[in-house]
């Protein structure tokens, strides 16, 4: 949902997206990512961690965003408390579109 909600308020600015992601429900396959602006691609789960480090990494290659930007939308999105920012639900639930995006 968090990648869905980028795409739609930034995806004109997102140039480039990959990761590979932990989920909660099935922390030992990761689900790898990657798109470009609008569009991405189906996700793919990975049999195992490519290493040691089993925490969900993200890189994002983007014309005029803020790093700030993707970094408070995803705290916002899973529930990383922040002083007069919108939370999860906010986000969600919320027809307006967020931190000043246009929603495509």
């Amino acid at each position: 949902m968090f990648l869905e909600l980028l795409r739609a308020t930034h995806g004109p600015n997102l140039l480039r997206m990959k990761g590979v992601v932990k989920l909660a429900e099935m922390p030992d396959t990761p689900v790898v990512v990657h798109g470009v602006q609008h569009i991405f691609h189906p996700t793919a789960r990975l049999e195992r961690w490519p290493d040691e480090d089993h925490r969900t990494r993200l890189v994002f290659i983007t014309r005029d965003l803020e790093e700030r930007t993707i970094r408070d939308l995803f705290d916002a999105f899973v529930g990383t408390s922040s002083p007069d920012r919108p939370d999860r639900a906010a986000l969600t639930d919320n027809p307006l579109v967020p931190f000043g995006g246009i929603d495509r």
